[in-house]
């Protein structure tokens, strides 16, 4: 998204002590998108940024909890 990383505490506060489960993994991927203001650039604009916030976190999670 930017220069500098980011702790994602709401979407970590979403999936503790939950199991990983699709709706609850992609709610807590909604988040992610939801605390982003990403800059639009000639290599994407701020929407697709925060799809990709939403795609990627959904897919780390699920490949932490073993559910790639």
């Amino acid at each position: 998204m930017g220069s500098t990383p980011l702790r994602a505490t709401a979407v970590e506060q979403a999936l503790a002590g939950q199991p990983a489960t699709e709706e609850g993994v992609a709610a807590a991927a909604a988040l992610a998108a939801e605390g982003t203001n990403p800059p639009s650039d000639l290599n994407g604009d701020a929407d697709y940024r925060r799809h990709l916030a939403t795609v990627l976190t959904r897919r780390a999670v699920l490949s932490a909890a073993g559910r790639s």
